[in-house]
């Protein structure tokens, strides 16, 4: 999934999905807080894989069920009406400060969704290409490729 997308909540936390990435996600797909004050749209066979991976933590390791408790605890499962909306549920939207704009942000087998604001602040950062280059180099260092 790729490309930006700008959309409003309405006043029954109603959004429409785009299109482009609706035709990716399908006819039910899953909705789940992200860690990066966001949520995270993603397949039902890119939930599995998901899913799969935080069920092969050791789950005698107090971090490794919190995150589990944290993640599963925020998910919920969608699917979008006739006119291509999805409802989110309110704490979804308060864990992820969404109030009224969003931005769609197609991510390959995800695509996250942001408050405008917070979306904007961090892009904002990377339009700085000081930062871009701190960023390709820390990446570098750490044997990255692109």
């Amino acid at each position: 999934m790729f490309g930006k997308y700008y959309r409003q909540i309405d006043d029954k936390n109603r959004v429409v999905v785009p299109p482009k990435l609706l035709q990716e996600l399908g006819k039910e797909f899953y909705i789940t807080i992200g860690i990066d004050k966001n949520l995270v749209l993603r397949t039902v066979s890119e939930f599995q894989k998901m899913k799969t991976k935080l069920e092969e933590g050791n789950t005698l390791n107090k971090n490794v069920r919190d995150f589990i408790r944290y993640i599963f605890g925020n998910t919920e499962v969608v699917s979008p009406d006739k006119n291509n909306r999805i409802m989110i549920p309110k704490h979804l939207l308060n864990k992820a400060a969404i109030d009224k704009e969003v931005v769609f942000l197609g991510t390959g087998d995800t695509c996250e969704l942001f408050a405008k604001e917070v979306y904007d602040e961090q892009e904002s950062y990377y339009e700085n290409d000081d930062n871009v280059n701190d960023l390709a180099q820390k990446l570098f260092e750490a044997g990255v490729k692109f």
